[in-house]
């Protein structure tokens, strides 16, 4: 017997369209989909994951946050999609932050409670966090763009300068907060190279 699962008054059934929609509970991008689908089915392909997605979509289960992007489309439940409100430039945002490894990884790492650390935020004390907490090996001229990047975005802000070497510390902006509140893949999930 096959297992089915209730979306809004609608029975899914089949693995992979199951799996589809439990990963789909917060905005995911297709790849990130696929990656949640393939610990479940490990031979669902990109091109099933499509035909699932638009399936799911001209029932009305699933949305696409930014239909018109080429690259970097975000799906969300169509019931979770009031949870989950961004504003289009923020939607774009978040695809350009998602697409990226580098930088999710930078900016999740600031975003993360620093409290109980004694050493400041620098990029090289970034670079040292990744590389210690995830086996994330990432140089610093690696950081230092990522972190350009999110501070022409206003996503993280320069909260003071060390006193030694005159480094910028950094932190997290409030459009960061809300951002990296939406953002749906924690550091293990990210894929190493």
């Amino acid at each position: 017997m096959t297992s089915a699962l209730r979306v809004a008054d609608k029975i899914i059934r089949g693995k992979q369209r199951i799996a589809v929609v439990t990963a789909l509970k917060v905005p995911r991008t297709g790849k990130q989909i696929l990656d949640r689908v393939r610990t479940i089915s490990p031979n669902c392909s990109y091109q099933d994951l499509r035909h699932v997605l638009r399936d799911l979509q001209n029932q009305g289960i699933t949305t696409c946050l930014n239909p018109k992007c080429q690259t970097g489309r975000l799906y969300i439940l169509t019931s979770e999609r009031d949870k989950h409100i961004l504003s289009l430039p923020e939607i774009e945002l978040q695809t350009q932050l998602l697409r990226a490894k580098t930088r999710i990884a930078v900016f999740k790492e600031i975003g993360r409670d620093h409290s109980f650390d004694t050493k400041q935020l620098t990029a090289t004390q970034i670079r040292k966090n990744l590389r210690d907490n995830s086996d994330y090996s990432i140089g610093l001229n690696h950081v230092l763009a990522a972190t350009k990047f999110l501070m022409n975005h206003q996503l993280i802000q320069v909260v003071d300068y060390t006193l030694k070497r005159d480094l910028k510390i950094f932190g997290i902006s409030e459009l960061g907060k809300r951002i990296l509140s939406k953002i749906a893949v924690p550091m293990d999930e990210i894929p190493q190279t």
